[in-house]
């Protein structure tokens, strides 16, 4: 592959599941991609970056999308980037959970409060940090120039908040099904030392227009 001198590192949100159009909590809950995300990750594979290394949520849903967007490139499963447990509210519609008292108090302070049995946003954060300094490391003592990592919306949006260029929160970031992002950085010593991209663009899922 063509040497970019720098690093770049796309972001892939798993196409969509019949629960996610249903609003359906399925945190950990290994479900499949819908016939509407596979048609969806089909076209984003047309213009999609290459990948020198591919990392993907072991959750069926990100593997199945990772083969649509990848089929011939050799992938890591990493379990620590699931998407958040929802514990027992997994499979359960929001407005089956909307009389629960901590399901509304969670509404209101997603950070501070937590699904029952599930993980707290602090131990997801944790998480996610974690398997992230793993994969930077790691693919910067290998040399790795582009970067792949398919996962779920939650782990997205925390990486965006520590990574993007311009400064949002958690929830000002809209990972879509099935699309992606890359950031970019020039200086691979910055992308080691774990700091925020020179640039971030949308992965294209059609061709651009002349004129």
């Amino acid at each position: 592959m063509e040497s970019i001198n720098g690093v770049e590192l796309s972001l892939y949100r798993h196409g969509v599941t019949k629960e996610n159009l249903e609003k359906v909590y399925i945190g950990w809950t290994d479900v499949e991609v819908a016939e509407e995300g596979i048609e969806l990750l089909n076209k984003t594979k047309l213009y999609r970056p290459e990948a020198d290394r591919i990392i993907v949520s072991d959750l069926k849903r990100c593997v199945q999308s990772a083969d649509f967007l990848f089929p011939e490139d050799k992938k890591v499963y990493h379990k620590g980037l699931r998407e958040i447990n929802f514990g027992s509210w997994e499979g359960r519609k929001a407005d089956e959970l909307a009389k629960r008292e901590d399901f509304s108090a969670w509404l209101k302070n997603p950070e501070e409060m937590h699904p029952e049995n599930g993980e707290s946003f602090a131990e997801f954060s944790e998480r996610i940090e974690a398997a992230w300094e793993m994969i930077r490391e790691w693919s910067y003592q290998d040399g790795i120039e582009k970067i792949a990592i398919l996962s779920h919306g939650g782990p997205i949006r925390k990486l965006l908040v520590a990574l993007a260029p311009e400064k949002k929160s958690f929830w000002d970031w809209k990972p879509l099904h099935g699309q992606g992002m890359t950031l970019y950085w020039a200086d691979r010593e910055a992308f080691r030392r774990g700091e925020r991209c020179t640039s971030l663009s949308a992965v294209p899922i059609m061709e651009k227009s002349n004129g």
